[in-house]
């Protein structure tokens, strides 16, 4: 519940796509969003999972995840649009796709972050990730990321 509003969180819908490539690009600067190859790529990915938040009959946000080998999960990306954010959406977006890929095995789930994102970094910290590593030139060839990761256990 976002400020009186019911917020669901449902699997992803082919008609959906649009939707969330307007928040993607609305949420992320230029080199950062994804094209629209990219995102279908990561939305139909075998072993990714792809998650919607609507809220008043609008998709508000979306999160995509992803079970990788050796028990690693990796969230590609969690995306809420700018009029929507600081309303616990994408704080309710992680703990699904979390949950999810906690029953799919994972022992870690990790992401990537703009290393000049201090909202994210401070988000992420609030959800127990700690900064695992610093990738150059991830972003456009001009921006690092760092590799946010969280090993606590799903609970018994």
């Amino acid at each position: 519940m976002v400020s009186g509003t019911v917020v669901e969180i449902r699997e992803y819908k082919k008609s959906d796509f649009e939707r969330l490539y307007e928040i993607d690009n609305a949420a992320f600067p230029k080199g950062i969003a994804y094209s629209h190859l990219e995102l279908q790529f990561y939305i139909s990915s075998q072993k990714s999972k792809t998650l919607v938040a609507k809220a008043d009959n609008e998709i508000v946000g979306f999160v995509i995840g992803c079970s990788e080998p050796r028990k690693l999960g990796h969230i590609i990306t969690i995306d809420v649009a700018p009029h929507r954010q600081r309303q616990q959406i994408g704080s309710q977006l992680l703990c699904e796709i979390e949950q999810w890929l906690w029953q799919h095995g994972a022992d870690g789930i990790y992401l990537e972050t703009p290393v000049d994102d201090s909202g994210a970094k401070s988000f992420y910290d609030r959800h127990g990730y700690f900064v695992l590593d610093r990738i150059e030139a991830y972003y456009n060839v001009s921006l690092d990321a760092l590799v946010m990761m969280k090993t606590s256990k799903r609970p018994q």
